[in-house]
């Protein structure tokens, strides 16, 4: 019996004196939906399942009683030794989610649960999927590393030569880097891939895997074979068991909107529809599925009809509070509301569709060492006519209409609990305020390009723009 199998039935296990109602409570904290009954010498003696309790409790049955009267007496169960294979067949025979393993004395060694399997088997063949869409050339350009890589949504590309030969790794943050320098995005994907990242052989387990990704602190690691060829890519969230970023998020939420009049005389801009829901309830599902759960809504006008829509958030997956502004704070004096935040927060203006993944901006924001992170647009604007460069009077060159690129504000920032300080009590505040408080005093700020969908919904235009972007689906 493994540590893993013990500590599993510690939590399972419960003797058929037991009162329902402590049955309740133990049922609770192990969280598994049953609970194995059995006797001293672990002989099993029945399967007292969440459905069987609320049979009991429908019929008004003592919560005194023996939980013992109340199980089922002749679950189905399993003998070792077991393939997981085997355990998931039977399983899904008897539809039953939970499944008693006994030796040949008919006590339980083990307890299995139908969605453990299921994960498993599930890993596996997004596994084999996944290896197929992280694969790339090297010849292939970096715009098209940076299509294929949000279409794998794994944060990472596999750079292969012939017969999936390792030949590097190309990470969100290496197409980042290579925006920021201004390298063009025709340029082959190799010229910034890693070319000798960490990798592992097939005979790693996943929890060594998972100690050397976070000794080198990486997100991506490479199985390779004895030959060089790529044949399994892990992700460290895969890896870990708590699928929630360690992060809270505040969305500014409390602006007028006066450039969306009339859309805005009697709905604040937040909570215009873009399609069939508001734009915050966007926002905030993007938040909830990033893996965040604890969301503070800065409001000032028209409150009202945010709170009544949301509440406190619960129906949707997340925790909400509310920062009321008695008088406009901008956008960044509103932070000083919030009871200081454990570690570092997301905040990001009400008014922007965007897909940003929020777990790399956060990897980037940690790796950098930055105690703000602002996400930043590329923006090109194409000059209408012939451009003259001269030194004094004398004419050194001519570009025919040029395009400038510039990197604008994407109102998308991390920010470290410590530069709260900076911020003043009860007075009009804005982000690039607090930036420039930070750049002043030399400390770290770093921008973090956005690559992904943006959309700044704050003309009628841009308004028009998100409606047709959920018609095509570019907005889910």
């Amino acid at each position: 019996m493994t540590s893993d199998t013990k500590t599993i039935l510690e939590q399972v296990v419960v003797s058929p004196d037991v009162p329902i109602a402590e049955a309740i409570a133990q049922l609770d904290r192990a969280g598994t939906g049953s609970l194995v009954v059995c006797s001293a010498d672990r002989k099993l003696y029945g399967l007292l399942t969440d459905g069987d309790v609320r049979r009991a409790l429908l019929k008004a049955v003592d919560m005194s009683a023996p939980c013992g009267d109340i199980a089922n007496r002749k679950p189905v169960i399993t003998f070792v030794p077991l393939l997981p294979i085997e355990a998931l067949r039977l399983m899904n025979h008897h539809d039953i989610n939970h499944l008693p393993v006994l030796d040949a004395e008919g006590r339980v060694v083990d307890f299995l649960l139908r969605r453990d399997l299921v994960a498993e088997d599930e890993l596996a063949a997004r596994a084999r999927r996944r290896l197929d869409s992280v694969v790339i050339p090297c010849s292939a350009s970096i715009a098209e590393a940076i299509a294929q890589l949000d279409r794998a949504g794994t944060g990472a590309l596999v750079l292969c030569a012939e017969e999936d030969r390792l030949h590097g790794l190309l990470t969100d943050g290496d197409i980042r880097r290579a925006v920021l320098r201004g390298i063009s995005l025709n340029t082959p994907c190799q010229d910034i891939a890693s070319r000798r990242p960490v990798t592992v052989d097939p005979s790693f387990s996943a929890a060594q895997a998972l100690q050397l990704m976070n000794q080198h602190d990486i997100n991506h690691l490479p199985v390779v074979d004895d030959t060089g060829r790529v044949v399994d890519f892990l992700l460290r969230r895969d890896l870990i068991a708590d699928d929630q970023l360690n992060l809270s998020a505040v969305v500014m939420a409390g602006g007028y909107g006066k450039r969306l009049l009339p859309l805005t005389e009697q709905v604040p801009k937040p909570m215009l529809p873009v399609g069939d829901r508001p734009l915050l309830e966007r926002t905030i599902d993007q938040l909830r599925r990033s893996g965040i759960r604890e969301v503070n809504l800065t409001t000032h006008y028209l409150p009202d009809s945010i709170v009544e829509h949301f509440g406190d958030g619960d129906s949707f997956g997340v925790k909400l509070n509310y920062l009321k502004e008695d008088h406009p704070l901008g956008t960044a004096g509103g932070l000083k509301l919030m009871k200081k935040a454990s570690g570092p927060f997301l905040v990001m203006n009400g008014d922007i569709l965007t897909g940003v993944p929020f777990q790399e901006m956060f990897a980037y924001h940690r790796k950098n060492g930055a105690e703000i992170t602002v996400g930043v647009r590329k923006y090109e604007v194409q000059v209408p006519f012939g451009v003259v460069e001269c030194d004094d009077v004398r004419i050194t060159g001519l570009k025919e209409k040029p395009s400038l690129t510039f990197f604008i504000n994407a109102g998308i920032y991390l920010l470290e609990p410590s530069v709260c300080d900076l911020i003043p009590e009860g007075e009009r505040f804005d982000m690039t305020d607090l930036i420039q408080k930070l750049l002043d005093e030399g400390r770290s700020v770093v921008s973090f390009p956005i690559m992904e969908y943006w959309l700044d919904v704050g003309r009628h235009e841009d308004y028009q723009k998100a409606q047709e972007d959920v018609r095509s689906g570019k907005i889910q």
